[in-house]
């Protein structure tokens, strides 16, 4: 208002000498000047944090993202300066600053405020966005429960578990209907061990408690590939085989078959060309947003852009392309059951990144390819390389993970991040057609490389 009052009186200078008639225009200005303007007001729209959000850490730095009107005004959050674009868009790294006593925001206890304010001149504006810290009596879940004998689990869907360190890219098959015994639940997943020993969580809603072994209910298997021309799969101390078969794999079809389980190793794929590979795509996210850049532009959006060019590119070179999703939602774990159905011989999962607390992503950014088996790693390391050569981004890593999507074993599955969308200028390349086209020619590129060349290793 200050600013507004400022400008009024210089402007009622400037006419006032002019005579009766400026007089008059003067008192007219300053009735128009003393309403409020979306042009002289300041405006914030905070896109991260939103209320009631779910840190990961108490106490350290964060990032916040959103935009400010007018384009040209001063953003601090938390007392940090953030970074603004000239179309508003802005972006900082904030401290996290717990309160002892948090508010409510949609039904949880909010005990980290995110102090906004914009400046333009004169004229401020400020909003405060609560977020939940761990430490908040919201955020704290219910501990384990021990039991004090095992209980007897009964899983209802098939499952696929990725091990962690130190036997990253081994998985864990367990069939449906297969009972195993669970030593303490948590809050959603039972802890339970293998016939070897191996512990796994099985999640509440994929199984269920009873109260004996059915005779003849299968166990889980364990498969571990540590190369790519090997497979060991053990089912108990006594139970345990090493496949053979000839050339390097390409996948493993585990399924079941007149009550048996049946491991079909696939070689090689032999076309050595585009024309006629099956290629699945899986534009990340939806029906949750994904990441969400500073103006608002989703990840599930981007996504699903940037595939639709990367699947014409393929098509013009004679592939065969389906999705796991286009406009309507598709939960992250009925997207396995999708790539089934396509029996795809590559499976490229397109993303556009983000990062949690604790890392200032406007010093480091780049791209990053993940993968998890061994026959998937060529691939993502060819994915990996065309990006960084056409696109010139920094190089963050080909990095082998336990991701859901990298865990189907049937081919190469990998999960590109070709960028940050949380930054303000990157934001604006995705939704970009003409850098979308050139991305999706990157990832076509590292793809062709990879079929024609066989290994980038």
């Amino acid at each position: 208002m200050k600013g507004l009052v400022k400008r009024l009186v210089a402007e009622l200078a400037r006419v006032w000498p002019r005579g009766p008639r400026s007089c008059e225009r003067g008192y007219i200005l300053a009735a128009l000047l003393l309403i409020p303007s979306p042009a002289f007001a300041v405006s914030l729209k905070i896109v991260r944090p939103e209320p009631a959000e779910s840190l990961s850490l108490p106490v350290g730095f964060t990032f916040v993202i959103g935009t400010v009107t007018p384009a040209d005004s001063k953003v601090t959050c938390n007392g940090e300066e953030c970074d603004v674009e000239d179309d508003g868009a802005f972006i900082g790294f904030v401290p996290i600053r717990c309160v002892q006593d948090g508010v409510e925001r949609r039904g949880k206890i909010c005990d980290a405020p995110f102090e906004f304010i914009a400046r333009h001149g004169d004229d401020e504006t400020k909003v405060i966005v609560s977020a939940m810290s761990p430490r908040s009596p919201s955020a704290r879940e219910k501990p384990d429960e021990i039991f004090e004998k095992p209980k007897n689990i009964r899983v209802k869907n098939w499952l696929w578990i990725g091990l962690e360190e130190p036997r990253l890219g081994d998985i864990v098959l367990v069939p449906e209907g297969a009972t195993l015994k669970a030593k303490s639940s948590s809050a959603s997943s039972y802890r339970c061990r293998t016939p070897l020993g191996t512990e796994i969580p099985i999640a509440k809603a994929d199984s269920e408690i009873v109260d004996g072994v059915d005779e003849g209910a299968p166990g889980a298997w364990e498969i571990s590939t540590p190369d790519r021309e090997t497979v060991k799969i053990m089912c108990d101390e006594w139970t345990k085989w090493k496949l053979p078969f000839k050339g390097k794999l390409w996948g493993l079809r585990l399924f079941q078959e007149d009550g048996r389980m049946r491991v079909d190793p696939r070689v090689e794929h032999p076309a050595g060309k585009l024309a006629g590979l099956r290629v699945c795509l899986d534009p990340g996210h939806h029906s949750d947003s994904g990441a969400i850049g500073p103006r608002g532009f989703e990840e599930r959006e981007s996504t699903l852009l940037i595939s639709r060019e990367v699947a014409r590119l393929l098509k013009e070179d004679g592939a065969e392309v389906s999705f796991t999703r286009e406009e309507n939602p598709m939960p992250l774990k009925q997207r396995h059951d999708r790539m089934r159905e396509a029996k795809p011989d590559l499976v490229v999962s397109i993303h556009n990144n983000s990062v949690g607390e604790g890392q200032d992503v406007r010093k480091r950014h780049g791209t990053q390819t993940f993968y998890l088996f061994p026959w998937s790693k060529p691939l993502a390391e060819s994915v990996h390389h065309a990006i960084l050569d056409k696109m010139g981004t920094d190089d963050l890593g080909c990095i082998q993970r336990n991701l859901y999507i990298a865990r189907f074993p049937e081919c190469p599955a990998i999960l590109v991040e070709p960028e940050y969308i949380i930054l303000p200028s990157q934001e604006k390349k995705f939704m970009n057609p003409d850098y979308r086209h050139k991305l999706a020619e990157a990832i076509v590129d590292g793809i062709r490389n990879f079929v024609e060349k066989k290994d980038i290793e």
